[in-house]
């Protein structure tokens, strides 16, 4: 790592919250609890190269996560204050017919669930891990506000909600006197780019919200590792554990009609890559981040390197010149230009062009 390198942060959002550019999640570590010592390890390397931003939930390794996370704080004993910590609730790890949605009961209990699996008092951020609905928005928010006035949160937000919906709670919270979601977790990358560049447009522009994206590398896609259209062996989709959405994702670009248009996309970004100095992974992740839309880019890793390497992306973004981002829109062929406003038939201006200078 480069003696200089130093970590960027930002405000989530319109908040006074700072969050390293960079965070952590254990979804990929949450599901053997052989993990343990990897765990601690991914985060003391965190830590030290500036990340400050930790992210789990409920319902990876079917809460083993959060007791993984919990035992690596207390191991590290590192000083709360210095720790921006969130998860998400939506669906238990318990069984029973309360185990899944956002009524006050499942958002309640499972956020006290949550609290004692990390060995917590409180959850910096704490989201609703899908939209419910079969549960009115104001009781969910009623909810959220409540653990946010008992002081077992401190800021609440959403996680891959429609983007109406999301405005929705905002109107509800603004009527009620409620305290109001923050902040959106949704995924950004090269690859998965309308939420973040036109859904969610209106609420960051009108309502200062922020978001917290996870898969910056599309699962691996976008690491270079799968350019030749094969398996690494040390990839997650090797893996016996591998989801079925991950299975499907693989499907998805490979065995299909697309195979050979995304392999030629996956090859034209790495040459672009090569040309300015950087792993294909890195600038993916620059890429994101370059975007200020962007409050923080969850990062999965199971390797102390890989995390080291990709966090040398905050290097790269001044890399990104107008000229380097025109070279990357030609060739991913599917930037917010191509959403058509209905109203006046024409195309939207890019969200990115505004940051990208």
């Amino acid at each position: 790592m480069n003696s200089e390198f130093k970590m960027q942060y930002r405000n989530l959002g319109s908040t006074g919250l700072k969050v390293s550019v960079f965070g952590l999640g254990n979804w990929v570590t949450s599901d053997d609890p052989s993990f343990q010592e990897r765990t601690t390890e991914l985060v003391k390397k965190a830590c030290s190269l500036g990340i400050n931003y930790f992210d789990t939930a409920e319902m990876y390794g079917a809460g083993n996560a959060e007791i993984l996370l919990g035992n690596t704080l207390k191991a590290l004993n590192i000083p709360r204050e210095d720790l921006v910590i969130s998860t998400k609730v939506f669906f238990g790890p318990q069984g029973g017919q309360n185990a899944i949605g956002l009524s006050r009961k499942k958002i309640i209990e499972s956020t006290n669930a949550s609290l004692k699996r990390m060995q917590l008092d409180y959850v910096d951020i704490i989201f609703a891990h899908a939209y419910d609905y079969n549960t009115p928005v104001e009781e969910t928010c009623r909810a959220f506000d409540y653990l946010i006035n008992k002081g077992k949160a401190l800021y609440w937000g959403t996680s891959n909600w429609p983007a109406q919906r999301i405005m929705e709670a905002l109107i509800v919270c603004e009527k009620k006197g409620l305290i109001k979601p923050v902040v959106e977790q949704c995924e950004y990358n090269m690859l998965s780019r309308q939420d973040v560049e036109k859904e969610l447009g209106p609420l960051f522009d009108n309502h200062g919200y922020g978001t917290t994206i996870y898969s910056p590398l599309a699962g691996g896609f976008l690491s270079g590792k799968y350019n030749d259209g094969n398996i690494p062996e040390d990839s997650r989709y090797a893996n016996p554990w591998c989801s079925d959405s991950l299975a499907m994702d693989y499907e998805k670009y490979f065995e299909s009609e697309k195979r050979d248009d995304f392999l030629k996309t996956l090859k034209g970004i790495a040459e672009v890559a090569k040309d300015i100095g950087c792993t294909q992974a890195q600038l993916a992740l620059a890429w994101a981040i370059a975007n200020r839309d962007v409050s923080t880019a969850i990062l999965g890793a199971t390797k102390e390197s890989q995390l080291e390497e990709n966090v040398k992306a905050v290097e790269i973004v001044s890399k990104i010149t107008p000229q380097v981002e025109e070279r990357i829109r030609k060739i991913l062929n599917n930037d917010s230009e191509q959403f058509i406003n209905f109203n006046n038939l024409m195309p939207y201006p890019s969200r990115r062009s505004r940051y990208i200078k």
